[in-house]
C-alpha cells in the first residue's frame, strides 16, 4: 500500500465534472478537471434543480449560494395545451415541509460559475479528448497532442463521451424522431408566473420552464421532427414557433414571442441505452456518459450530481479503485436506470401524437389522486444518494 494519493484526473468541465472534482477536493483530492471549451463562457440555457439535486449541494455546502442566485419556485404545474392543470407540485407540502428544499431554477453558466469560484483544482480549458488508450494505467490522448497517464480517469464528458467508448464500446446515444429546443427568454413576466414553474404537454409536443431571475424565463420544447421538416434545417423559426406554441397556456405565448431565434439551442432529443459497466480497470464514467437520460423527469443534472458526491464517498473510503468503483455502481446504477427509464415513459406520454391519446392521457392524469403524485415525489427525494458515513483518510492501493 501507499500513503500517497493517487493522480485522478476528470476529463469534461460540465455539472457533473465540476461538482466531482469539488466533492473530490473537500475530500482531501487534487483532481485535474480537462475541458473540450476553450473557455467557460456564460451561454447555455437553465437548469432546474429538483430537491434531490439540493440536498447533494447542501452537503456540498453551496446549496445557499445556488438558491440566492437562481429562483427558488413556490410551485410548478402540469398543464394540457388548452389551460387545464392536470396536476400541480405544491412544492410547500412535500419537498420543503419533508427535505427542507424545494426546486430552484437557475442558468446553467450561473451554476457552473458557483463550482468554478469553489474549485481550487486545475481546471484545463481546450482539452478535447481524443481517445483513451489503456484502462488499466490510464493513458489518454487529447487533440491537442498532450498525453497524459492519472492513476484514476472518471469520464463526465457528456452523452457523446469519448471515455465511454473505453469502458462500453460501440455504444451509441439512441435518437429518436424529436428536436429539443432550448432558450433564454428576456421577458416582462406577470407577478403569479415569476416565481412558478409550468408544462405543458401538447398533441406531439411538450413545452415549459422557469424563471431564472426577475426577467428572464428558461424555455424549453420538444417537436416532432414531422413537425418542423418543412424548414430547412433544425433552428426554428418564429413563425413556426408562434404556430405551435401561440394558443398554449400562459406564460407560454409571452416567452416565445420574446425568444432570439438565433440563439436557440436546438439539438436531437437522445439518451444512452443502459451500460453493462460503468467502469473497466482504473476508467470509470458518470453523468451523462454512464446514463445520459431524456429531460421529461427533469433529472439528468440531479443525477449528474448525485454521481459526483457518491463517487468521490467511495474513492475516498475504499482501499482500491477497484472496490470504490464497484461501490459506486452498485449504489448508483439501478437508480439512474430507472429514472432513465421513467423519463423516456413520460416522454411518451407527454407527447402522445394522436388527438384521442392526448384527451385520454389527460383525462388519465387529472383524475390521478394528488397523493399519488405526491407519494412519487417524496419517494425520488427520500431516495437520493447521501452517503450515511463519514469519509475518513484512507490508505489507497492503486490497483
Amino acid at each position: 500500500m501507499t500513503t500517497e494519493r493517487p493522480d485522478i484526473a476528470i476529463v469534461g468541465g460540465g455539472i457533473c465534472g465540476l461538482t466531482t472534482a469539488l466533492a473530490l477536493e473537500q475530500r482531501g483530492w487534487a483532481p485535474t478537471v480537462y475541458e473540450a471549451a476553450s473557455e467557460f463562457r456564460p451561454i447555455g440555457a437553465g437548469i432546474l434543480l429538483q430537491t434531490n439535486a439540493l440536498l447533494i449541494l447542501d452537503r456540498l455546502g453551496i446549496a445557499d449560494r445556488v438558491r440566492e442566485s437562481g429562483v427558488p419556485l413556490e410551485d410548478s404545474s402540469i398543464r394540457s395545451a388548452n389551460g387545464q392543470v392536470l396536476t400541480r407540485f405544491d412544492l410547500d407540502r412535500v419537498e420543503r415541509a419533508d427535505f427542507g428544499y424545494g426546486f430552484v431554477a437557475i442558468h446553467r453558466a450561473e451554476l457552473q460559475r458557483i463550482l468554478l469560484e469553489e474549485l481550487d483544482a486545475e481546471v484545463r480549458t481546450g482539452m478535447a479528448c481524443k481517445a483513451v488508450t489503456d484502462t488499466d494505467t490510464p493513458a489518454v490522448r487529447f487533440t491537442d497532442g498532450t498525453h497524459i497517464e492519472p492513476d484514476i480517469l472518471i469520464g463526465t464528458d457528456g452523452i457523446d463521451s469519448v471515455v465511454r467508448d473505453a469502458v462500453a464500446p460501440n455504444v451509441e446515444p439512441r435518437v429518436l424522431d424529436s428536436i429539443a429546443y432550448r432558450a433564454i427568454a428576456t421577458v416582462d413576466l406577470p407577478e403569479q408566473h415569476r416565481t412558478r414553474g409550468i408544462e405543458v404537454w401538447g398533441e406531439g409536443t411538450y413545452t415549459g420552464g422557469a424563471p431564472i431571475d426577475e426577467d428572464r424565463f428558461y424555455w424549453f420544447a420538444t417537436v416532432s421532427e414531422s413537425a418542423v421538416e418543412w424548414q430547412t434545417d433544425s433552428q426554428p423559426t418564429k413563425a413556426m414557433l408562434r404556430e405551435l406554441f401561440s394558443a398554449f397556456p400562459a406564460p407560454i405565448p409571452a416567452v416565445v414571442e420574446s425568444i432570439d431565434t438565433d440563439t436557440v439551442f436546438s439539438t436531437d432529443l437522445a439518451d444512452v441505452p443502459s451500460l453493462e459497466r460503468w467502469h473497466h480497470g482504473s476508467v470509470i464514467v458518470a453523468g451523462d456518459a454512464a446514463h445520459g437520460m431524456l429531460p421529461f423527469a427533469g433529472q439528468g443534472a440531479a443525477q449528474a450530481i448525485e454521481d459526483a458526491l457518491t463517487l468521490a464517498h467511495e474513492i475516498t473510503t475504499r482501499g482500491t479503485s477497484a472496490a470504490a468503483f464497484e461501490a459506486f455502481e452498485t449504489k448508483r446504477k439501478p437508480r439512474a436506470d430507472r429514472i432513465r427509464v421513467e423519463s423516456h415513459h413520460l416522454g411518451a406520454l407527454s407527447t402522445i401524437q394522436s388527438r384521442v391519446g392526448t384527451r385520454i392521457r389527460n383525462l388519465a392524469v387529472r383524475v390521478l389522486p394528488d397523493a399519488t403524485f405526491r407519494r412519487a415525489r417524496r419517494r425520488r427525494a427520500l431516495h437520493t444518494s447521501l452517503p450515511e458515513t463519514t469519509d475518513s483518510d484512507q490508505h489507497f492501493d492503486i490497483r
